[in-house]
């Protein structure tokens, strides 16, 4: 199924309440683990509404959301590593271990899925 260009729709301008989100504070948000859904109720915005700019492509609702989540557990791993490197905490290599799979997981499962779309 391949799509033409007329139904592609993308990120061209913001909506009147894009300017209430404080972006360092919507990351962590997303990196805490909450959904669009929730995100978009912090904010006083109505959740289609919400939902439909975040799902436009190029859409930095998007961005900032996945930005949020992969900063966050790129903290945790670089804190696992430096734990694990000395041997002595078994439980953080361990842990490290599992992070590091899923997150090889999940990228293999998108590039089979979404291969170079952004």
């Amino acid at each position: 199924m391949s799509f033409g260009a007329e139904e592609l729709v993308k990120w061209k301008e913001k909506p009147e309440w894009f300017d209430r989100i404080v972006f360092d504070e919507y990351e962590r948000l997303a990196a805490i683990g909450y959904t669009p859904k929730q995100i978009a109720m912090f904010y006083k915005i109505p959740h289609s509404d919400f939902q439909w700019y975040y799902d436009l492509v190029g859409s930095p609702l998007k961005y900032h959301y996945e930005r949020g989540q992969l900063v966050q557990q790129a903290k945790e791993g670089i804190t696992m590593t430096i734990s694990a490197e000395t041997g002595e905490n078994v439980t953080q290599a361990q842990r490290l271990d599992k992070l590091r799979r899923e997150v090889e997981f999940k990228n293999g499962i998108n590039q089979i899925f979404f291969g170079d779309i952004d």
